[in-house]
């Protein structure tokens, strides 16, 4: 038998000394290797079987109306979630079935989340009752890649009567989504997205522990939802109702405005929509029709129609010439029409007017006198002051989505046609014709300028008065707007707007008709107009009417503006 110092036996322990020692460097370096360099992602494997974080919804803000009417609401509703990260494709047609979807239909759903982080999960159906979630509440435990988050769903509850001012919400576009920590619905139109931050908030977060079975074990708040503030607008949820009722089946406007602070007491578009089919994810037949929808209902009218004005543009015009050295005694002689460069151009009165003011003129809407004002000043001093008005620029109202129109300049005309500007070019412009485009917010601020005395407003939705409404002011002598007042208010006692006179209140104002061209038989159109305000002493309404297809205007807007001056005078109150 070997000695404990045979060379034999002391081999064969050393051996056996290496083969522990390797065993044991082994099982630690990979001891090392699992809980060092792997053990991160094992971790978040692990929670992910463990954890998941729902998104606790924060409320949007309400939007109300002057007199307390709740335009904009939310209701208590349910989004079915798909969580992505541990979602397998080929669970797709299981959870289709059971959600009652085709597998197409989730798939393109689930596809147009694709750029957003696996993380963040993503709606496959919404605004569901509590009946209609209860079966995949009763098999969670089957389907754990999917689960329920409250919602409070967007609600308007007048449909189309505040569509174009308040507007609606919506998903996030790609860019939209970036900014936002959750996937949360976006103000896409009118006051939801002028004030979309301030309505929006910001959801919260909560983590909710479940075991391998998917059972609800403890939940844990990570963050608090901050609801969004709420928001009260100018507009009189009755005059609204009236001016609406009264446009009626006319495509056109309706603005009534403060020409002492610029708030706006009621805006119309007509045809409307109802922006509640707007605010779900998955309505896209119904976005699709809305778009080609005859008469263009998506289109706000108040604030991107662009018309030639026709006669509302004549007071402007009667401004520029005093400016220019005529006087309210300057007259000239309508007998039907004027010769200028070989061509007649007519007056709406083939009679004639004969000897005519301006006040007179401004009363009768007597194109004849205004081609003359034209021929004696020229455009180059009528463009000047049609852009301090600001004629051809936009307002800046605090919705977005604005046009500017456009004021004809002869520079404008070379460029765009490479022709020169002719004298029958200012006649038409001086009439509201020709090139000259407005809107009909354009047309209710240009309105509250010559009612205040030159001080140009911003128009706005919000309910707030003050100097940062303050745009600037016309520099002309308040002796120039008296006098173009005065033949506002004739227009109303004995010229084109005598329905007004019958009021009981002192009204001032200026009728319009104008020509447009429209479809594919280029059939001229009329376009009716009225602009005025009331009182004419402190006035505290401007309003801007226009109904396309409308014929004259004393057809159907002196109609439209006569029910709305009505109803200031029976709740003047309401306006403060």
């Amino acid at each position: 038998m070997f000695s404990e110092s045979h060379p034999v036996f002391r081999g064969r322990i050393q051996f056996f000394y290496i083969v522990v020692m390797g065993v044991f460097l082994t099982l630690f370096f990979r001891y090392w290797y699992l809980q060092v360099v792997l053990g991160p992602s094992y971790f978040q494997a692990a929670a992910d079987n463990t954890l998941r974080e729902v998104t606790i919804p924060s409320r949007r803000g309400r939007i109300y109306s002057k007199d307390g009417k709740v335009l904009a609401d939310y209701k208590v509703a349910y989004d079915i979630m798909l969580d992505r990260s541990t979602f397998s494709a080929d669970r797709l047609k299981s959870i289709a079935e059971f959600l009652e979807l085709s597998p197409g239909e989730l798939q393109d759903r689930i596809r147009r989340y694709k750029r957003v982080p696996l993380y963040k999960p993503v709606p496959v159906l919404e605004n569901l009752s509590f009946s209609e979630i209860a079966p995949l509440e009763a098999r969670k435990k089957d389907y754990p890649e999917v689960f329920i988050e409250l919602a409070p769903q967007r609600f308007y509850p007048y449909r189309g009567l505040f569509a174009h001012t308040v507007g609606y919400i919506g998903e996030p576009t790609e860019q939209e989504a970036r900014n936002l920590f959750t996937l949360q619905k976006v103000g896409k139109m009118g006051i939801e997205k002028a004030y979309d931050e301030i309505l929006r908030g910001k959801d919260g977060t909560r983590r909710i522990v479940v075991d391998s079975s998917n059972h609800f074990i403890r939940t844990q708040l990570i963050h608090e939802p901050r609801h969004g503030r709420n928001l009260t607008l100018s507009l009189l949820f009755p005059l609204q109702q009236l001016a609406m009722k009264n446009l009626g089946k006319y495509q056109g406007a309706v603005i009534v405005m403060s020409p002492q602070d610029g708030r706006i007491f009621s805006m119309v578009s007509g045809p409307t929509f109802d922006p509640n089919i707007l605010t779900f994810r998955f309505r896209q037949k119904e976005w699709e029709a809305l778009k080609i929808a005859k008469g263009e209902p998506m289109l706000n009218r108040a604030i991107q129609g662009t018309y030639p004005p026709g006669s509302i543009f004549k007071p402007l015009v009667a401004l520029a010439g005093l400016n220019a050295g005529l006087t309210s005694r300057t007259r000239f002689t309508c007998k039907g029409g004027l010769e200028v460069g070989g061509r007649t151009f007519l007056c709406w009165n083939e009679d004639g007017h004969g000897s005519l003011s301006l006040t007179g003129a401004i009363a009768h809407s007597c194109n004849v006198y205004f081609y003359n004002v034209g021929l004696k000043i020229g455009i180059d001093k009528l463009w000047p002051v049609a852009r301090e008005f600001g004629i051809g620029a936009k307002t800046g109202i605090d919705i977005p989505g604005e046009k500017s129109g456009l004021l004809p300049t002869p520079e404008w005309k070379r460029r765009k046609t490479g022709r020169p500007w002719f004298p029958g070019d200012t006649l038409n412009t001086c009439i509201g014709q020709g090139y000259l485009l407005m809107t009909p917010v354009q047309a209710a601020s240009m309105t509250a300028s010559v009612a205040n005395n030159g001080t140009l407003l911003t128009p706005h939705l919000i309910n707030k008065k003050g100097k940062k409404w303050i745009r600037g002011k016309v520099d002309l002598p308040a002796s120039d707007f008296r006098a173009v007042k005065r033949g506002m208010q004739m227009m109303v006692t004995g010229g084109t707007g005598m329905a007004l006179s019958q009021l009981g209140l002192s009204v001032a104002g200026k009728t319009g008709t104008a020509q447009t061209v429209s479809g594919a038989d280029r059939k001229a159109l009329e376009l009716s107009w009225f602009v005025g305000f009331a009182p004419v002493r402190d006035p505290e309404i401007a309003i801007a009417v226009i109904a396309e297809k409308g014929g004259h205007g004393t057809d159907t807007a002196v109609p439209i503006a006569s029910k709305i001056i009505e109803f200031f005078r029976d709740n003047r109150e309401m306006f403060k």
